[in-house]
């Protein structure tokens, strides 16, 4: 009996010494994995090629097609709906109003929506596989410089997705003042609502590049550290080491096989709260710009859209967009819409322009696009990518600016969070056009003295609140 416990135990040990020895080898090739993928530098050239990658398989290979079949069969609905209409004899304003108001702008916004579910398939399995939070760690470095921690990457990375979920996710950040910084420079990532509008105007203006897509969420990682290089500037943060030691701490899951099972699942969840918010405010806003284009405001049907409510409506923003490079009430009307739904930017210029997106990326109907956004919106390829960036980055919509005055509690944040996040997105808007312009034109873009008094203006307003708050606090 004893000589069989001895030999149980014998096998015991080197069963553990087994064991121990693959998870020291196993732990070996983890670290060197991490050693490459949590590089400094080449960590960020490994996450943009596998954001690449990411974004060419969802927007220019399977996204487009599925997106095309969907759009098959609105076009087919629409279409026998029509036909009805006209059996039924059924007057201009209801045809017009289901036909190119709630349809027309419904299938310009839900043809984007496989291109959607793809993406978050491909960045369900990244996260599942425990690579996004080696990204947290790689940011960690550059996010110190602005007064955060890598872990404020967490809701930025949620942010893609929603921005009120993201914006909900910075309680997990124990320092309050770390936290509401989060708050402020989270909402500039681009979230699924936006991805309609960075999916047009690549498509239609660049050709629908993958490496352009990814450029914006490169872009939107600069105007965060940008914006956070300013918000140190006007807070005078100081880079305190302990206090990040102290509230860092991030783990780093293993390596693993993602789960088909949960991105399926969290591919069809966005794909629902797209549709649902697609199916509800999107229509409703979309029949109310149809409305507003098509009648003056003593309800009378108007031939030329320039004489209806919504330019009369929209003209004064207009004019302060002119410096951005799309001064036009059309492109004014549609950005203001964005702060109700991101998507409605779609949806509204699609009503607005009258250009459809019946067979998605088809060649034919993206040159029709850009004739119509070119000529009656005054679009460039410059002022397009401006305009797209100054919806990506100026506010989010009203329901993310509801939760950004919970979670940081106060009324007067809010506004001034949602102040700074305007002038953000105009400035970056107005950079990229009349520098643009300037390099690929060789030409002054409209209201270049305007822009370089704006610009100055607001660069001695930082320095006067920077003054003002180094007297009040001695």
């Amino acid at each position: 009996m004893h000589k069989e416990q001895t030999h149980l135990d014998k096998a015991k040990d080197i069963a553990n010494i087994v064991q121990q020895k693959e998870e020291h080898h196993i732990n070996n090739k983890t670290d060197k994995l991490d050693s490459i993928v949590m590089h400094p530098v080449f960590g960020l050239l490994i996450f943009a090629g596998i954001m690449l990658i990411v974004f060419t398989l969802s927007q220019n290979f399977i996204g487009p097609i599925v997106s095309k079949y969907l759009l098959m069969g609105i076009g087919w609905i629409s279409g026998g709906l029509e036909q009805i209409m006209t059996n039924l004899d059924t007057s201009d304003f209801v045809s017009g109003l289901l036909l190119e108001g709630v349809i027309g702008g419904f299938a310009a916004v839900i043809g984007f929506l496989p291109l959607i579910m793809v993406l978050f398939f491909l960045l369900q399995l990244l996260e599942d596989s425990g690579y996004m939070t080696r990204v947290a760690v790689v940011m960690d470095r550059y996010f110190r410089k602005i007064g955060l921690a890598g872990k404020s990457i967490i809701p930025m990375y949620v942010g893609t997705a929603c921005s009120i979920p993201a914006i909900m996710s910075s309680r997990t950040i124990k320092n309050e003042r770390q936290r509401k910084l989060t708050i402020l420079l989270t909402p500039f990532v681009p979230c699924g609502a936006k991805l309609p509008v960075i999916a047009l105007f690549i498509s239609v203006f660049f050709g629908g590049a993958g490496w352009l897509t990814v450029s914006t969420y490169f872009l939107a990682i600069l105007v965060i550290l940008l914006a956070g290089f300013i918000m140190k500037f006007i807070l005078n943060i100081k880079e305190d080491m302990r206090t990040f030691d102290q509230y860092h701490f991030l783990e780093l899951p293993n390596y693993q096989t993602p789960s088909l099972k949960n991105a399926v699942k969290t591919m069809f969840d966005r794909a629902w709260e797209f549709i649902i918010k697609a199916g509800t405010i999107i229509v409703l806003m979309n029949g109310l710009v149809w409305l507003l284009s098509n009648f003056d405001f003593s309800f009378t049907l108007v031939s030329n859209p320039d004489h209806s409510m919504l330019k009369i409506i929209a003209q004064p923003l207009a004019f302060l967009l002119t410096p951005l490079g799309f001064g036009v009430w059309g492109l004014a009307a549609a950005a203001i819409l964005g702060f109700i739904a991101k998507e409605e930017v779609v949806g509204a210029l699609a009503v607005i322009f009258a250009f459809g997106i019946s067979d998605d990326l088809a060649v034919e109907n993206i040159e029709l696009t850009r004739n119509v956004l070119m000529t009656t919106g005054g679009l460039t390829a410059v002022s397009a990518f401006a305009y797209m960036a100054f919806n990506l980055f100026t506010p989010p919509c009203f329901a993310a600016i509801g939760a950004m005055n919970t979670e940081l509690g106060s009324r007067k944040l809010t506004i001034l969070a949602v102040l700074f996040q305007l002038s953000i997105g105009y400035l970056v808007a107005m950079v990229i056009y009349q520098v643009g312009t300037l390099i690929f034109y060789q030409e002054l873009g409209q209201g270049f003295i305007v822009s370089v008094t704006l610009s100055a203006l607001v660069v001695l307003s930082f320095v006067g609140i920077k003054i003002r708050r180094v007297k009040l606090h001695g």
